[in-house]
């Protein structure tokens, strides 16, 4: 089902277009939060309705003056085109679907390293060895600045590089008697549903808890989450909207990171590891299977 909706904007008087991955809560509360922010409706795709529909050229006929992209097939749809303004959200692989290309802004998925070490640091404040995987071509920057900050927060990272997912056994065995607790980063050369079954066996066998960026991860036994939130993605993704129709080039526009950060802690998990979470991030967070 493909929805055209030709209500004049309050905020953008220009033609606004939203190409979606799927219809899922993230994408739609991110696709929420961008609607209510600029005050407009804008026309929307949604990929996985449009079977056999070509929504390239449909949109190079239309031409629109800024497309959204929200998930990484919808990004990945429309990055061919190169002469409309595309602004991307909610999608894990941004950086190597857009490399080269100068068109296209958006709101990163990656939240600051440092920040989520502090956030680590409140919850488990005596943990200091911590593991993690990770492929060069999707976190090799983020992973950097993710050691320059352990380094100044007094923690001991392990940062065991992934060429490619059958090397996930092998790396965190590396790891065995090194760290205590492992973070799961959202690299898709990573995390696949066989790596994952494979990390979740191997923390639970050795007792590691678990920092993933999913809650749907804590049901298999993660600790703790550190989410982006859609909504406010949504939101921030109007603000360059904005930005944009006013005239300036997305090429000038960096990407921006994503600014609110949703805690859920799995109290079972923490009750079966024998921790203890510190009462300043319990404040902040929201917790799950309390018994």
């Amino acid at each position: 089902m493909v929805f055209f909706v030709f209500i004049p904007s309050l905020a953008f008087s220009a033609n606004v277009v939203s190409v979606q991955s799927i219809s899922i809560a993230p994408y739609n509360e991110a696709f929420k939060g961008l609607k209510s922010a600029c005050n407009c409706d804008p026309n929307q795709f949604i990929l996985s309705e449009l079977k056999g529909y070509d929504v390239v050229k449909e949109l190079r006929r239309e031409r629109p003056s800024v497309i959204v992209a929200i998930g990484s097939g919808a990004l990945e749809k429309i990055s061919a085109i190169k002469d409309i303004p595309i602004v991307h959200l909610m999608a894990l692989d941004a950086k190597s679907v857009i490399a080269g290309k100068s068109n296209i802004s958006g709101v990163s998925m990656d939240i600051p390293p440092d920040k989520q070490l502090a956030l680590i640091r409140q919850a488990l404040p005596e943990i200091d060895y911590i593991g993690l995987l990770y492929s060069s071509a999707q976190k090799g920057v983020f992973v950097e600045k993710a050691k320059a900050a352990a380094e100044s927060a007094g923690i001991r990272l392990t940062a065991n590089e992934v060429r490619n997912p059958r090397e996930v056994s092998d790396q965190l065995n590396l790891m065995t008697g090194k760290v205590k607790a492992f973070w799961m980063l959202p690299d898709v050369s990573v995390i696949t549903p066989e790596t994952v079954e494979i990390l979740f066996l191997y923390t639970l066998k050795h007792r590691l808890p678990v920092i993933t960026f999913s809650s749907k991860f804590l049901e298999m036994g993660a600790l703790m989450s550190l989410e982006v939130d859609p909504y406010d993605m949504g939101v921030q993704a109007a603000e360059i909207i904005s930005r944009i129709l006013s005239g300036t080039d997305a090429r000038q526009i960096p990407d921006s990171n994503p600014r609110k950060i949703n805690i859920t802690i799995n109290d079972r998990t923490a009750k079966k590891l024998g921790l203890k979470i510190g009462k300043e991030i319990l404040n902040k967070a929201r917790v799950i299977n309390r018994d």
